[in-house]
């Protein structure tokens, strides 16, 4: 697995196909393993870039806390480490506000912007309740604790806890730290509300949610209301993890928002 230096960290990141970039970016406590459903099917037509962000994966883990900016700003970075001028993106959940918060910043270095599971502000409700309890668990009794509770497992696709991936996905997991998962929770727990924002986002952007997602997708008619230029795709009996659980329909929602929008 490559790595490259941005911002004073070793990033790693899979680099996989040809054809023009798509960078791909995970979610809260996951790595470029999150995206192993269309890793192929995207690299049959594209040079997939799947960063693992810092505190994450096989990528560096400074002390925190992180901030979404952070996040944001190592994109970048590594987007001028590589020579990329202009990129797809796609991200999931953290990964998509991670997204959100460059395209406001950076839209001149995205060709289109591919949002799934994602949040324009911090979760709030039970939705944050969830992470808050997580959190607790992680500081004290450490990420195999998490691994294994109900508040965690719940919200995760069968297909990340069933054979043959389970020991790959449990063995990622675990590179994780109680410190990362502290760093990493204060980054969605301070984000800044972007909605006033969206509307600075210049490019082509598509929105995807399983119907029954029980956090971001309150989300979805705030992207598709002030966003310039924004599709949206409901997947039925999907929930925070489409690209598992509904991978033939997102993979279909998502040719058709690409050819309708096309590049170069």
């Amino acid at each position: 697995m490559p790595a490259v230096n941005v911002n004073g960290l070793k990033l790693n990141y899979l680099d996989r196909g040809q054809g023009a970039p798509i960078v791909l970016s995970h979610g809260f406590q996951n790595s470029g393993f999150a995206f192993t459903p269309i890793l192929d099917r995207l690299a049959e037509r594209f040079r997939v870039l799947a960063l693992d962000k810092r505190g994450h994966g096989n990528s560096d883990k400074p002390p925190g806390p992180y901030r979404i900016q952070n996040f944001a700003d190592d994109l970048l970075g590594f987007l001028d480490a590589l020579g990329l001028e202009k990129v797809d993106f796609l991200g999931h959940s953290m990964g998509g506000r991670t997204g959100t918060f460059f395209a406001i910043e950076h839209s001149d270095r995205l060709n289109r912007l591919m949002l799934v599971s994602s949040s324009a502000g911090s979760p709030s409700g039970t939705y944050r309740e969830h992470f808050e309890v997580l959190h607790r668990l992680a500081v004290e009794e450490g990420m195999e604790a998490v691994f294994n509770h109900h508040e965690f497992r719940r919200l995760l696709p069968p297909k990340m806890l069933e054979e043959p991936l389970a020991e790959e996905y449990h063995e990622r997991f675990l590179k994780n730290t109680p410190e990362t998962y502290a760093a990493t929770a204060n980054a969605l727990f301070t984000m800044p509300d972007l909605t006033g924002r969206l509307g600075e986002i210049s490019v082509p952007t598509w929105v995807c949610y399983g119907e029954n997602d029980p956090g971001p997708i309150v989300f979805s008619d705030i992207y598709l209301e002030r966003i310039p230029n924004c599709t949206r795709a409901i997947l039925p009996g999907s929930e925070h993890f489409p690209i598992w659980d509904a991978t033939e329909a997102l993979l279909e929602a998502m040719e058709d928002f690409m050819a309708k929008f096309p590049i170069g």
